[in-house]
């Protein structure tokens, strides 16, 4: 099988998520290649499209939600979504839900067989403020990425 892992992604964090999918993919004998959107001009020729993008203010980026409206959205192959965010493991309730209305929204609009949220990274610590609002403890790495989680969500596709 032919797959193809299309994300957006603004400080890397999404495209490394991305490349280790395809690497996990090739390993067990298909074909994978990881791109960003930016550089997707047709979806043909492939058996089955991995979408990701991280998630800022509560909503996939700009770019992200318009690739998926108008591109991958008339695509045929079966497709499977990922979102990525900082806030989801550990912020508190009413942000989670929120997170889980964007992605339940993109699911629907993608027609995806399976859709999942991955923790992400940032590069230095939240500001005191911003930790109360979000609900994250001070104590939080600042890359809470679980390899394992997204390994296994990639083997089961």
């Amino acid at each position: 099988m032919d797959y193809l892992i299309a994300y957006s992604s603004k400080t890397g964090t999404t495209k490394e998520i991305a490349e280790r999918i395809a690497k996990m993919i090739e390993e067990r004998g298909d074909k994978a290649e990881a791109k960003p959107i930016s550089a997707i001009h047709d979806l043909s020729g492939y058996d089955r499209i991995i979408l990701g993008s991280p998630v800022n203010g509560m909503k996939v980026l700009p770019e992200f939600n318009a690739f998926c409206r108008e591109k991958a959205s008339a695509c045929n192959a079966p497709k499977d979504l990922f979102l990525v965010s900082y806030m989801f493991e550990n912020g508190r309730s009413m942000w989670k839900k929120a997170l889980q209305k964007e992605k339940t929204r993109l699911a629907e609009i993608l027609s995806a067989r399976s859709s999942e949220f991955f923790g992400g990274r940032i590069d230095k610590q939240l500001p005191g403020f911003a930790r109360l609002i979000f609900g994250i403890p001070r104590d939080t790495p600042l890359d809470i990425r679980n390899w394992v989680a997204i390994e296994t969500w990639t083997k089961s596709l």
